[in-house]
């Protein structure tokens, strides 16, 4: 098995960008529908069998997990260098001729633009990957640029959801502790609001 690079591997494993990535539940949680549907129209609109931000098209097991091991991994130079990353050969590229993505899951073709977060943390990347050689275009690069802003703004938004929901949990927890002390106070307790009307007793 192939090791990963370096310098890439450093970038992967930067720790303010695994804190980001965490921030978005996608460590806990699959992409989900919406981020399937732009890796697929990804698929169709560039003509290769496998594109992802969520793995449509990635061969067992790994499609299940939703991940690759950073040893297969050639969407770590697209995070190591923030910037796209393009393969018309993988078999004859220095940095991937050895590697197991070659070897094990196929890929020659490879382009891959960044997914980047509202704070410039480049959390991944919005990629097509080909069987075969491809010489990849400008209008290439910019359909998955133009994707992968859209799946970017689709993880900011399941971000700020998932905040908004733990700050709602948080805050009926803390509501729910308050009334069991007020429940269990000997004394009469009432709370009003600004017009005088009672909200809340014991």
């Amino acid at each position: 098995m192939s090791a990963p690079h370096p310098l890439a591997a450093a970038a992967v494993l930067d720790p303010p960008r695994l804190a980001a990535l965490a921030r978005t539940g996608l460590l806990d949680e699959p992409g989900g529908e919406p981020l399937d549907r732009l890796t697929r129209l990804a698929a169709r609109l560039l003509a290769v069998p496998v594109a992802f931000a969520s793995c449509v098209g990635v061969p067992e097991p790994v499609a299940s997990g939703r991940a690759l091991p950073l040893s297969h991994s050639v969407c770590q130079h697209v995070v190591a260098a923030a910037a796209p990353f393009l393969v018309a050969d993988a078999r004859a590229h220095p940095l991937l001729a050895a590697s197991a993505a070659v070897r094990e899951l196929g890929v020659v073709g490879y382009a891959g633009v960044p997914l980047v977060d509202e704070d410039g943390h480049v959390l991944g990347s919005f990629c097509a990957v080909s069987g075969t050689p491809r010489a990849w275009t400008d209008d290439d690069v910019e359909t998955l640029r133009t994707l992968s802003a859209s799946a970017s703004a689709e993880i900011a938004l399941r971000g700020a959801l998932r905040t908004a929901a733990a700050e709602a949990a948080r805050a009926s927890a803390a509501e729910a502790a308050a009334r069991r002390v007020m429940r269990h106070i000997p004394d009469a307790l009432l709370t009003v609001d600004a017009a005088g009307r009672v909200v809340d007793l014991n």
